[in-house]
């Protein structure tokens, strides 16, 4: 027992001495030393060595997970097991040297978004550098954010493809108009008269019944040089019955393995002679044309059926007009350049084209090479490192760039060596450099936060006039930038890391089992998602609507899949009333976690109670013990996962951790793979034949979705669970403001930072820890603040 106050003296002895007596000694002392840990020989926190810190740290875990003490013990009040974990962490914050390092370097999608929004380019450019690194379930936490020179050297290559796309090489054709009617098309009549895949005409359009074979071919609509075009395409409905077909469409090569840009999905609508015509604009490159791709749900009907009529897509014609950027210098180089007289574009080598005779590749030339290189620099230098800079500073930049131009360089190529110089700078590149923040500083942490790019103009001068400092002007401008579509950024950035939807298409469902998902039902999950979060976060509603809530955000094919009324639209999203006795609502009900969580076959409540741990209350399991297997579910349903359950967690060591993931993990039991709400598990293997159409899938054993919270609580099913879920909604909401703070912050979150979350929750209490009230508290945190 002298141990033990000598390791608690630190740490206002006696309430954990009394604690630790009560509840842990027992099972952490010289008579028994469960998991080789024992409290009364603990060493104290002050001075501790890594593993004293690590042992203190399971000890905080454990005791605010409710892990410890085992159910079958007396449970301590939870006012005194509060005071106890607070003890502790403000030990182990007091052993942290200073708050998290915040210096790291752009991702690879900040580092895309700035250099579109700093040289006015679309080109794509983070596909060109690796994957970023993840802590804390983001990819801009500093301890995730390494380099190393092969990164250098992608940074360069993509600094020299943004620099090559800010000059247009030529002068642009005159914007024109050029059209494809697809039956006039040799390729299109012959798959209509050899029938090839059931393909038709009809009233003089082209009817194509799937995304498959045979394509629609249209290739006068390609574009003949890069530049903006605005696109139309006229179609209508063949043979709909009650279904609403849908057509997605792309840009890009219209053949080989080149990327094709996603552009929307449409509503196919209108009728023979008075079609929908679907506009949109968009870039495309020399070559690129636009795909159209049917979506027809269900698809079961096949050109070889004779009780129904088969549905398709009706497509008249297509075209494209443009380029419609006819300035020549570029509006981009002019940004970058400046409009001076002393500028000129230069022809040299001839560039072969099929389509223009005697074009001239030109070049950037100065009458005053010296005085201009230095110009562009000066006025470039500052806009890129978001901050005036040192004279010696810059004065490096153009020094560089004047010896490539001494050296015999031309005048683009000094320029270019200057200016990929500065884009592959440490100045550029890293983020949070400052040893005191100042408002520059304040408005790049705004912007990296809310934007995933550079302040925009408005926002430096604001620094510039050191107004920033004001928290007023924070809060206005916060509001500014979320009502700017650059907003969009932060959505999908946000969501698609906190509740993995960038991992959405990593598993694609068997179609075998679960032949009503296509392509159509993922982009509509994806919508659900955003929506409801931009819903959250517009009107600043409370943090336990991300738990449960009487509406969601649907469009017409997801509001089918979940058997609701929805708006009669694939391409547009309505915020719609929940019915009262619906079980959806709230994240953990829509189809996009359903299948994060899920492996496109079966689902795990292993996988998908870790996930509601880690995502949604901020409790993340720890690792299972070494050597323990994963539990594979039986396809053939032979078993059931929760009959696999119970043997795999008979382990004491598993038994612990089980008792946090196994509770929602069983609730979420209740939606398959696709979101779809079940009381029974499709197979492969013996079982009932379903309802309805024919299926190759049969429904095995019944699900079980009850079980017992980690507090004790019974529950029957998903809507039980989320009713206990919501007893706790507090956790929640720490959750969110934890992750919150480490995506605006970009440092991963300790003990020593409880302070700066608790700050956050008592400013927002008074609204129920509103989404935007969130928001506006942590660009006011501390630590949004800190070095």
């Amino acid at each position: 027992m002298i141990a033990l106050l000598a390791a608690t003296a630190t740490l206002q002895a006696e309430p954990l001495r009394s604690f630790f007596e009560q509840h842990c000694i027992a099972c952490h002392g010289p008579d028994e030393t469960e998991g080789d840990l024992r409290l009364d020989t603990l060493p104290p926190l002050d001075g501790a060595d890594d593993e004293t810190r690590e042992h203190w740290l399971t000890v905080l875990e454990v005791l605010e997970d409710g892990d410890m003490p085992p159910k079958k013990e007396p449970q301590p009040e939870a006012v005194e097991v509060a005071k106890v974990t607070g003890h502790i962490a403000a030990g182990l914050a007091r052993l942290e040297e200073g708050p998290p390092p915040a210096l790291r370097r752009m991702n690879r999608h900040e580092y895309e978004n700035t250099l579109h929004d700093l040289l006015g380019i679309d080109t794509p450019l983070a596909e060109m550098l690796p994957e970023d690194g993840k802590v804390m379930g983001f990819d801009n936490v500093a301890d995730g954010l390494s380099i190393s020179p092969v990164l250098m050297e992608r940074y360069l290559e993509a600094a020299d493809v943004a620099f090559d796309a800010v000059i247009r090489r030529f002068p642009p054709l005159p914007s024109s108009t050029r059209r494809s009617v697809l039956m006039e098309r040799k390729e299109n009549r012959d798959s209509v008269d050899r029938k090839k895949g059931g393909s038709i005409e009809s009233h003089g359009a082209f009817v194509d019944f799937s995304p498959g074979w045979p394509p629609a071919r249209v290739d006068e609509v390609n574009a003949t040089e890069p530049g903006r075009y605005d696109c139309r395409l006229a179609v209508w409905p063949h043979q709909p019955g009650e279904r609403l077909i849908a057509v997605e469409v792309f840009v890009g090569p219209l053949f080989g393995t080149g990327k094709r840009r996603f552009v929307g999905v449409f509503d196919v609508t209108g009728k023979p002679g008075q079609p929908r015509v679907i506009e949109f604009s968009t870039w495309m490159d020399t070559g690129d044309s636009f795909h159209v791709l049917p979506r027809i749900f269900p698809e079961h009907v096949t050109w070889r059926d004779k009780h129904e009529e088969r549905p398709g897509l009706a497509i008249e014609w297509m075209e494209v007009q443009g380029p419609l950027d006819q300035d020549f210098p570029s509006l981009s180089q002019i940004r970058l350049f400046g409009d001076r007289p002393t500028l000129s574009m230069e022809p040299g080598t001839p560039i072969w084209m099929r389509h223009r005779k005697d074009v001239k590749h030109h070049t950037v030339v100065s009458s005053q090479p010296e005085e201009d290189l230095r110009a562009i620099l000066l006025e470039f230098i500052p806009r890129a490192l978001r901050r005036p800079v040192p004279e010696p500073l810059a004065e490096q930049f153009v020094g560089l760039a004047l010896d490539r131009l001494e050296a015999g360089r031309s005048f683009e190529e000094s320029v270019r060596a200057g200016v990929t110089a500065v884009l592959c700078s440490p100045y550029f590149l890293l983020l949070n450099r400052e040893n005191e923040i100042d408002d520059y500083a304040l408005a790049s942490r705004l912007s990296y936060f809310l934007w995933s790019s550079m302040p925009d103009e408005e926002l430096l001068a604001l620094a510039a006039e050191a107004r920033l400092s004001d928290p007023a002007v924070r809060r206005a401008q916060v509001e500014r930038m979320l009502a700017d579509p650059k907003r969009e950024r932060f959505v999908e950035s946000f969501t698609g890391q906190w509740l993995d939807l960038r991992e959405i298409e990593f598993t694609t469902p068997d179609p075998k089992l679960y032949p009503e998902f296509d392509p159509l039902l993922q982009h509509a999950m994806l919508g659900e998602t955003r929506g409801f979060f931009r819903e959250v976060l517009d009107r600043d509603l409370a943090a336990d609507v991300f738990l449960d809530s009487d509406f969601t955000v649907l469009n017409r094919r997801l509001a089918e899949h979940y058997g609701l009324e929805g708006p009669d639209s694939h391409e547009r999203f309505e915020v719609t009333a929940l019915p009262a006795d619906s079980i959806r609502g709230g994240l953990l009900t829509q189809g996009s976690v359903l299948k994060v969580t899920a492996n496109g076959t079966t689902t795990s409540p292993v996988l998908r109670g870790v996930w509601v741990l880690e995502k949604i209350l901020g409790r993340p399991a720890p690792p299972p013990p070494p050597g323990v297997p994963a539990v594979e579910p039986d396809i053939r349903g032979a078993t059931s996962i929760r009959e696999q359950l119970a043997k795999h967690s008979h382990d004491p060591s598993c038994a612990r951790c089980h008792d946090r993931i196994d509770p929602p993990g069983f609730a979420l039991e209740s939606f398959d793979p696709v979101g779809g709400v079940r009381d029974r598990y499709r197979t492969l293997g013996e079982g009932d034949k379903p309802p309805g159409n024919k299926k190759n899938y049969r429904l095995g054993l019944p699900v079980d979705a009850s079980g017992e919270t980690r507090h004790g609580r019974d529950f029957a099913g998903f809507t039980e669970f989320r009713e206990a879920l919501l007893a706790d909604s507090d956790d929640v909401a720490r959750a969110l403001a934890e992750k919150l703070l480490v995506y605006a912050t970009g440092r991963a979150i300790g003990p020593g930072q409880r302070g700066e979350v608790d700050a956050i929750l008592d400013s927002t209490r008074t609204g129920g820890h509103g989404l935007r009230s969130m928001i506006h508290a942590v660009v006011e945190s501390e630590l949004f603040h800190e070095p």
